[in-house]
């Protein structure tokens, strides 16, 4: 039953990741940017230094391009390539998750929480996209994973049948061994690898948080009632946790020293070599902007509320987030009961939540991949309610108040979808409203689960919105993508340098106010920035052939009596999803000889 259930989830999510995986081509703006710097590493010959644009890059550490290298020699240099291993880890994350429902509560919510992950919006994005966020969710829940199971392996043996399909039940000693503590951060170490301190600092600090609670002794309820006395007996409370001896003894007992060890041993050499070979350049630029300088301020105008990784989880985490307020409500019904066999189990999972949500919430910059790690964790309490749900009385685990809201909730982000869609089509693609038919499968999940709510068939409503995930999130990604792909400007402006391109040369590109990673990957060619027209005449004065400048309409009218003569518009696109339009400019001249030249196999006349 175990392997049937892993291989099932396996698949589905091999299904859900993979299904038309290279159909869309790269999405601005964190995609293109590292495919295209595993790209020039591939092409430069050199795994250690990762190069953007031909300069050096320290936006991210080695592990991400190593791997897109290596696809990349499989397959081609080709989206696909580029989102390979992010499905793979997808895949991986969702076996781990699976695993870890299996240890700390029960078979099913151990299947449930797989199925939420690998069906759920946001994970889905992350799991088809070239980016380090499904590379960094894999190995921190991997390293969570070896700590449980460090923790629950002594107890498997002596366990009754009904514990050993949750050797967390009932625990309240958790010690691992040295070597699971060793193994745990080296698992951290590759995270480090993948996307910096962030890969052990926080999963370091979920299983800390967690032992901080499960050795804290218990205290006495205050006398006095009411809000107050719940008030006081929060403070006294957080009081113990914070207790010198208490916390320090904590943080001791996880062995500091093996974590500094492990982790050094893994992802310290690259580290020491990276800084070596560019004179702690790109050290000095990744741990100073793209770490601390992330934190502290919004970088790319990606700013936000205290709140705003609630709204983004709601979303994210559809359609299963329309289910957080009954998983709230049942794990405070269940946790009322201190001696509920669950508890060390939902301790973990809230630590989680916390640590991921609250220390990004904090941050200056706010993106919502950010807390995708911590999906396993949601996944994981939001599939206790419906284990719950599936084996209580309906009344009881889900009353029917909570599956009219569900659904509701559900059929009203159909509408919304039915009605925003052609609008955002009018404004941004030409009129095309194709998209909004992906509002009749919420739909139409709402309109068969509100009749198996009311009839109480809790198994098959909770099918329904397995179903629901599935359908909406492979008919988004899989192919509406691949849809709105077509209006994307990057591959038909890189077709039309290398069509206005003389055979044999290499184009001189720059771009004027308006620079797309992209355009880097797709021209195969260095694209350079300018900011004034000075700095566009030298351009185009210093390359007297094949030269083009990528720009806006807007920034062509400032600056197109200024241009040097010859040079006008051989090229224009629509700016993806934004107003206004992208110029092309080069020598009008040079680009039609080229391009008849390129249509008759022969230089035309005007040419000889």
């Amino acid at each position: 039953m175990d392997l049937r259930n892993q291989a099932l989830l396996a698949a589905l999510a091999a299904a859900m990741f993979f299904a038309n995986l290279g159909g869309a081509h790269l999405w601005d703006v964190d995609e293109a940017i590292f495919s295209q710097a595993a790209k020039e590493m591939l092409q430069r010959g050199d795994y250690v230094t990762p190069y953007f644009n031909g300069g050096i890059f320290p936006d991210k550490p080695g592990m991400m391009y190593w791997l897109m290298i290596s696809a990349y020699k499989v397959f081609g240099t080709t989206e696909f390539a580029a989102r390979f291993w992010s499905a793979v880890f997808g895949v991986g994350s969702v076996l781990v998750t699976y695993r870890l429902g299996r240890l700390m509560f029960s078979p099913g919510v151990a299947f449930w929480s797989g199925l939420m992950l690998a069906t759920c919006i946001n994970f889905n994005v992350i799991a088809r996209a070239a980016t380090p966020d499904a590379f960094l969710t894999f190995f921190c829940s991997l390293a969570v994973l070896v700590f449980v199971s460090g923790t629950a392996k002594a107890r498997a043996v002596a366990a009754t049948p009904n514990e050993r399909n949750a050797p967390w039940a009932g625990q309240t000693k958790f010690e691992p061994s040295w070597a699971n503590w060793a193994l745990t951060y080296s698992v951290m170490g590759l995270a480090v690898l993948t996307k910096g301190p962030v890969g052990v600092v926080l999963p370091t600090a979920v299983i800390g948080l967690f032992l901080l609670v499960m050795r804290a002794p218990q205290i006495a309820p205050s006398e006095r009632g009411g809000w107050r006395g719940a008030i006081i007996d929060l403070l006294r409370w957080i009081a113990t946790l914070l207790a010198p001896r208490h916390l320090f003894g904590t943080i001791w007992s996880m062995r500091p020293l093996t974590a500094l060890a492990a982790v050094l041993a893994v992802a310290g050499p690259w580290y020491v070599w990276v800084g070596l070979r560019t004179d702690w350049v790109w050290p000095a630029g990744f741990f100073g902007v793209h770490n601390f300088g992330r934190f502290l301020n919004a970088m790319e105008n990606h700013r936000g509320p205290i709140f705003y990784y609630l709204i983004a989880i709601a979303i994210g985490f559809f359609p299963w987030s329309v289910l957080f307020a009954p998983t709230i409500n049942n794990a405070r019904r269940q946790l009322a009961d201190r001696h509920h066999p669950w508890r060390a189990g939902y301790v973990l999972v809230g630590a989680w939540f916390a640590v991921w949500v609250g220390f990004f919430s904090l941050a200056g910059t706010k993106l919502p991949s950010y807390v995708v790690p911590a999906y396993p964790a949601i996944a994981l309490a939001v599939a206790t309610l419906v284990d719950t749900w599936l084996r209580e009385p309906v009344a009881i685990a889900m009353p029917r108040f909570w599956t009219r809201m569900a659904w509701g909730t559900v059929a009203a982000v159909g509408l919304g979808i039915m009605v925003a869609m052609p609008i955002v089509g009018r404004i941004y693609l030409n009129g095309d409203w194709v998209l909004a038919l992906l509002g009749i499968i919420p739909l139409t999940a709402a309109a068969v689960g509100i009749v198996l709510g009311e009839r109480g068939r809790a198994r098959a409503g909770a099918w329904t919105l397995g179903g629901l995930g599935a359908c909406f999130s492979l008919a988004l990604f899989a192919f509406g993508a691949a849809h709105v792909d077509r209006y994307q400007e990057n591959v038909p402006l890189a077709g039309a340098i290398a069509e206005a391109t003389p055979p044999g040369q290499q184009p001189a590109i720059g771009s004027l106010h308006y620079f797309r990673p992209s355009f880097v990957f797709y021209a195969d060619a260095p694209i350079a920035k300018f900011e004034s027209v000075d700095e566009v005449q030298t351009f185009f004065a210093a390359h007297p052939t094949s030269a083009f400048l990528l720009t806006t309409d807007a920034q062509y009218e400032r600056v197109r009596a200024s241009l040097p003569p010859g040079v006008d518009v051989i090229h224009r696109r629509p700016k993806f999803l934004r107003s206004g339009e992208v110029l092309l400019l080069g020598r009008r001249d040079e680009a039609a000889a080229t391009a008849a030249r390129n249509a008759t196999g022969r230089p035309p006349k005007s040419a000889y």
